[in-house]
């Protein structure tokens, strides 16, 4: 068929050409072709048009286009199916979902247990201290749970386990006793669950209040009959301000001590004073004793030591010579008279003689070679004369005379003789 359409595409391009004319240049441009041809065309689709009149009244056939070629027929390849994809994703999903839950649970089960703990700061020496704390055993239950804890002034670390109350019901307590509250306390907390897994607390300080007493004097001096004094110091530590009692064990017999006031109360971080005064009787036996003073708040005591000497009383003795004087009547006899101080004895010293015969004009006086009969004596000896007189009117005869010497406590005599004899004979 290709080769009669050629054919006959020949023949009309003879046709067209053979006449030799040529057309001259007014030919009028024709129109474009019509897209579709006519009803009735060429069976081919090749139809010829005759071109409109120009004014040269030259016919001019349409070119020739030839058909279109046919084109094969687009081959459709099945696409390919999706479903192995679409599984491959689900698996894919589901395997990382799985892995994701698996560390999940194994990061809830496998951890350490958790530890809720309101921390003491303060405590009272000699007084126990509670500690308590709220444990969570992790991702499973909890094995123990142990207070670790130290004791500054000891710098030991003791453990106790805390358990549970009667209840059952957290939280977990351990309590420290007060005989080993007797400074301030580091402290943490341990928890283990049934994994072996632990963790523990941050350490903690508690601040144990406290006092100190102590004496101004350690060593105190004094006679039987007589006394001393000291003062007693009551210190606060860590904030410490309530009431101390004090007291004192020890005393020997015939010996006596008073504190005044007898409760003290230190401020916080200061001090308070009391005074303690001891008297003693003069039959308080000599000798050194050691007291114990106490102070006491609450379950808190705390002692000092202090140290007493008794001496033997104070004292003095007198002794006068010669013991005998015989003098004639209207002449004076002297005595020598001798004062001795004993353990330190201080004070004022009166004498006075009697015996002696009084009033009128013959009475026989006496003096003592001191002011108004009067002498101190202070851990020394004193020598002193009496002196007696007579007169010519004074009576005769022998006289026992007693020297008294007094410090309105203490009264010691001597006795000598007197012998008065008539002028002459």
């Amino acid at each position: 068929m290709e080769d009669a359409i050629e054919g006959e595409a020949d023949i009309e391009m003879v046709s067209l050409f053979g006449a030799g004319e040529f057309l001259e240049q007014n030919v009028s441009t024709p129109k474009p072709l019509e897209s579709t041809p006519p009803s009735g065309s060429y069976p081919y689709g090749v139809y010829s048009k005759t071109l409109p009149q120009t004014s040269t009244s030259h016919k001019l056939s349409s070119a020739y286009y030839p058909p279109p070629r046919s084109r094969p027929a687009p081959t459709y390849y099945p696409r390919p199916s999706r479903q192995p994809l679409r599984i491959l994703l689900l698996v894919i999903l589901f395997a990382g979902l799985l892995l994701t839950s698996t560390a999940l649970i194994f990061l809830f089960i496998y951890r350490p247990p958790g530890i809720t703990h309101t921390p003491v700061v303060q405590g009272l020496a000699n007084s126990p201290v509670s500690l308590n704390a709220t444990i969570v055993g992790g991702g499973t239950w909890l094995q123990n749970a142990t207070l670790h804890y130290n004791v500054v002034d000891e710098g030991v670390w003791r453990k106790k386990l805390m358990e549970l109350p009667p209840s059952g019901v957290q939280p977990y307590v351990a309590v420290i006793s007060g005989s080993e509250v007797t400074s301030d306390i580091t402290y943490y907390i341990e928890a283990v669950n049934s994994l072996g897994l632990s963790t523990n607390t941050r350490a903690y300080f508690i601040q144990v209040k406290n006092f100190n007493i102590s004496t101004e004097a350690k060593r105190l001096v004094f006679s039987a009959g007589y006394g001393n004094s000291t003062v007693v110091t009551v210190g606060s530590l860590r904030g410490f301000n309530s009431p101390v009692s004090l007291s004192i064990t020890g005393l020997p017999s015939g010996v006596t001590a008073t504190f005044n006031p007898q409760t003290v109360t230190p401020p916080s971080n200061g001090l308070a004073t009391s005074t303690l005064t001891f008297s003693s009787a003069t039959s308080a036996p000599p000798g050194i004793y050691t007291l114990t003073v106490t102070g006491w708040s609450g379950n808190l005591t705390h002692t000092s030591t202090l140290t007493i000497r008794v001496n033997p009383p104070r004292d003095f003795d007198i002794s006068a010579t010669p013991t005998s004087i015989e003098i004639r009547r209207g002449s004076a006899a002297y005595y020598n008279v001798t004062l001795t101080a004993r353990n330190g004895y201080s004070g004022d010293v009166s004498l006075q003689v009697s015996g002696l015969p009084t009033g009128g004009f013959g009475g026989i006086r006496y003096t003592f070679t001191t002011y108004r009969n009067t002498t101190s004596l202070s851990g020394t000896v004193q020598r002193l004369v009496l002196v007696i007189s007579t007169t010519a009117l004074s009576p005769l005869g022998t006289y026992n005379l007693t020297i008294t010497a007094t410090d309105g406590v203490l009264t010691h005599t001597t006795e000598v003789a007197l012998n008065v004899k008539p002028e002459f004979g």
